[in-house]
C-alpha cells in the first residue's frame, strides 16, 4: 500500500507542477529602445559634512585603482574620480555630467571620510541641475566611521521644443 501511496503523491506533485508550467503567463520579450544622450547642460553638485580623502587601508593593486576620496559613476560609467583631499562644506560641481541619457539614469556615489572623523555620523547632499534648475536633491547619511556609498535614480525628461508646445501660449 505504501508504494502505491508514494506513486500517487509523486504523480500529484509532478502533475501539479506540469499544469502550473503550462498554465502560467507567457513572458513577452523586452522592447528595444534607442538611448539618446541629453543635449541640455546638466550639472551634479556634491556637498559633504566631512573632509574626503583616499582610504589609506584600501587594497592597492596599481596606482590607478587606489580607493579614491570621491567616486561618481553615471549609468555604470565612471564620471569622476578624485584622489586628492576634498574639504567639507564646499560644494563640488561636476559640469557637464557625462553618460546622462533621456529617461532613467542611475548615479552611484562613494565618499571616503578620514580616520579622524570615524566617530561621527556623516552626510552627503547631492543635487542634479538642468541648466540652473534643480531636478533632483538627495541627502545621504551613513553610520559612524563608514564610507558613504549610495545609488540613486534621476529621471531626465526630453527637452521641450517650441513645436512640441500645443498650448498656444
Amino acid at each position: 500500500m505504501r508504494p502505491v501511496l508514494a506513486v500517487l503523491i509523486w504523480v500529484a506533485l509532478i502533475g501539479g507542477l506540469s499544469a502550473y508550467m503550462h498554465a502560467r503567463e507567457k513572458i513577452n520579450p523586452a522592447r528595444s529602445y534607442e538611448t539618446r544622450a541629453v543635449t541640455d547642460a546638466f550639472a551634479l553638485e556634491v556637498t559633504t559634512t566631512f573632509d574626503m580623502e583616499p582610504d589609506p587601508f584600501a587594497l592597492k593593486t596599481d596606482t590607478e585603482s587606489a580607493a579614491p576620496a570621491l567616486l561618481i559613476r553615471v549609468n555604470g560609467k565612471e564620471a569622476l574620480r578624485r584622489n586628492d583631499r576634498v574639504e567639507r562644506g564646499v560644494p563640488f560641481r561636476l559640469e557637464p555630467v557625462p553618460a546622462l541619457i533621456q529617461g532613467h539614469n542611475e548615479i552611484y556615489l562613494e565618499a571616503n571620510p578620514p580616520m579622524e572623523q570615524a566617530d561621527r555620523s556623516l552626510a552627503v547632499r547631492v543635487r542634479v541641475f538642468r541648466g540652473s534648475m534643480p531636478i533632483a536633491d538627495q541627502s545621504i547619511w551613513s553610520e559612524s566611521g563608514s564610507t558613504v556609498a549610495t545609488t540613486f535614480r534621476v529621471d531626465v525628461e526630453p527637452e521641450k521644443t517650441p513645436e512640441a508646445d500645443t498650448h498656444g501660449h
